[in-house]
């Protein structure tokens, strides 16, 4: 039996070569996942404090994955801190959607925050924050991000306070505008000073005097 071994080469090679391409479509890892991990790594340590080879063994995947899913270290910190973002904005979004008093919304959403910044372990603060102080004064994508997530808060808070004076809770003489600026300068506060604080107690005062505003 004569047999074409150049036949079975050329075979052997054709399929080697599908399976290559096949197995390079499908990445062995889940982009999302890798995403946590490096805005979890970057919230902790900051932009600067982490190299690509941090990042590397932070995500666990290889260098060349790396850059071809995510590009390089400033866009992978962008999706990174955007990704922070909209899990902020959904979770403060979905507070100020409650039905309740303007009181009992803004009570709600202020110790949803020291809460959450208090239980961390890690007490890594604010990420858009830590953001805001780190390098948003010299990156000017980064801080369009934090202008945008502030001005949609910001937004957020001037259409609850019409609500509440179209319903009579909040006398007309209040300028929605200031009490907004005032409420988010607030936010900002309590997530700045939770990276710091061992106690609850000064956060918890700074609600309640925010809120004794609305009295």
């Amino acid at each position: 039996m004569i047999i074409d071994l150049s036949f079975q080469h050329m075979l052997y090679f054709a399929v080697s070569r599908s399976m290559r391409r096949l197995m390079a479509g499908k990445k062995a890892f889940e982009p999302q996942r890798v995403l946590e991990k490096a805005m979890n790594a970057f919230w902790e340590r900051g932009y600067e404090g982490l190299s690509i080879e941090d990042l590397v063994q932070v995500t666990g995947i290889g260098r060349g994955s790396l850059y071809g899913t995510f590009g390089d270290k400033h866009a992978l910190y962008l999706a990174a801190l955007n990704q922070y973002t909209a899990a902020i904005k959904a979770q403060t979004m979905t507070i100020l959607a409650q039905t309740g008093s303007l009181q009992v919304v803004l009570g709600q959403l202020f110790q949803a925050q020291v809460d959450a910044l208090l239980h961390d372990p890690a007490r890594r603060g604010c990420f858009l924050v830590n953001a805001s102080l780190e390098i948003a004064p010299h990156d000017h994508a980064v801080n369009g991000i934090i202008q945008s997530a502030l001005n949609e808060f910001e937004e957020a808070l001037y259409r609850l306070l019409i609500k509440a004076q179209v319903a009579g809770e909040l006398s007309w003489q209040h300028d929605p505008h200031q009490l907004a600026h005032f409420l988010v300068a607030t936010f900002v506060s309590l997530r700045v000073l939770a990276r710091s604080q061992q106690q609850r107690g000064m956060l918890d005062d700074i609600v309640k005097t925010a809120l004794s505003i609305f009295n």
